[in-house]
């Protein structure tokens, strides 16, 4: 009940702050905040520049506090991130500590990625990479999360899909079990809530508690790893391979097919769906073909080269891909000079390699890097040769 409070509260908040509330929201708006409206004669204004930012936001710094209303996307990347207001687009957040607060709201996706993480108010779908999780609040739809210890106390309207060490779902008040220690040693002030399915893997099975989760539990075993080897040492290698390859696809396109980048940034933004239709149908055709050009001895040399080639051009799909959205980002920031092309290639990056590692949406992500770099490569020799025909 206090939730769905909450919910009203902030949803009818913003109504009319934007000048859209409804006479309902009025009635459940002084119902429960009646010290909000003792002046209502006079008209609340909005200072865009303080409270209000009609557009996108792009943050980064040590300590970031976002206490104004975001009508747009929120990107951040900071040491420390409190969210205190409604953000009406998604929020991309790298930092090493995250709060969304008990009055924060966000209208559409949250991305974060930090150490730890912790959401007491309001988001449509969570996707989280982060060390200790604490999930106080209500998530409208999918909480997608990765991490070594999650506390769930809040409420999930669907699906929970937990890469994770340990679970906890209550939240005992400290206060009153000093008090009736004897009598409630049990008590219980806020217990997490699963409305949909729970799909969580672990290297060991994790009791969860009766009535926590409303639909099935899913559990998947996982061999137990080194946690602190793989976020230090295999995350610096993941990360210094895909920069090192991506920056040296880019010098050897820069210097032996300088048109290529901008033929590709041109597919990308026209011609999307053909190209990522390539991108899938190549390796089914090279693995094909290779194997009848190996069944006919004549031929096995052929098909020897064929996967040698499919090989190269999987190494390089990703790369290609890195490049090409950069190319796209530098054309949206006016960036001309090589060297802040040079910072936005290793930007998306670090960023692609982190966020591959997000589970569900990082192997989507992945595999969509992929088949656009594969296909733009397969696309553009093709066509290109086409073209070369019928100039003939």
């Amino acid at each position: 009940m206090k939730i769905q409070k909450q919910i009203i509260k902030i949803s009818n908040k913003t109504q009319q702050i934007l000048g859209t509330t409804t006479p309902e929201a009025n009635t459940t708006e002084s119902n429960t905040t009646n010290e909000e409206n003792t002046d209502n004669n006079t008209p609340s204004t909005i200072d865009e520049d303080n409270n209000f930012k009609k557009s996108d936001v792009y943050l980064y710094g040590k300590d970031i506090t976002v206490d104004y209303i975001v009508d747009g996307n929120l990107f951040i990347c900071a040491e420390t991130v409190t969210i205190k207001s409604q953000i009406g687009g998604d929020a991309f957040i790298i930092a090493k500590s995250i709060t969304i607060e008990d009055q924060a709201s966000i209208y559409s996706n949250l991305f974060a990625i930090s150490q730890d993480l912790m959401v007491k108010g309001v988001a449509y779908d969570v996707y989280g990479f982060a060390k200790t999780s604490n999930i106080s609040g209500y998530i409208y739809r999918d909480l997608k999360l990765n991490c070594s210890d999650l506390t769930l106390t809040g409420n999930i309207a669907r699906n929970a899909y937990i890469n994770c060490s340990s679970m906890n779902f209550t939240n005992p008040d400290a206060n009153s079990l000093e008090e009736d220690t004897e009598e409630n040693d049990d008590e219980v002030t806020s217990t997490g809530k699963i409305n949909g399915n729970l799909y969580y893997s672990s290297s060991k099975e994790i009791t969860i508690p009766e009535g926590v989760v409303v639909g099935e539990t899913n559990y998947t075993e996982i061999p137990e790893i080194n946690t602190k080897a793989f976020s230090i040492y295999n995350l610096f290698i993941t990360i210094l391979t895909t920069v090192v390859t991506t920056i040296t696809i880019w010098l050897l396109c820069s210097f032996l097919a300088p048109k290529f980048i901008n033929q590709a940034k041109e597919l990308v933004t026209q011609k999307i769906l053909p190209v990522l239709g390539f991108g899938i149908l190549t390796p089914i055709a090279l693995i094909i073909a290779s194997i009848i050009l190996i069944l006919l001895n004549i031929t096995s040399f052929v098909g020897i080269i064929a996967i040698l080639l499919l090989i190269i051009l999987c190494a390089i799909s990703t790369s290609i891909s890195i490049i090409t959205i950069s190319q796209i980002v530098c054309d949206k920031l006016n960036f001309e000079t090589k060297l802040k092309q040079l910072g936005i290639i290793v930007a998306v990056s670090i960023i692609l390699s982190i966020v591959k590692l997000i589970p569900f949406i990082g192997s989507v992500i992945g595999f969509l890097a992929y088949i656009l770099g594969l296909g733009l490569i397969t696309y553009k020799v093709i066509f290109r040769e086409q073209s070369k025909l019928s100039d003939k």
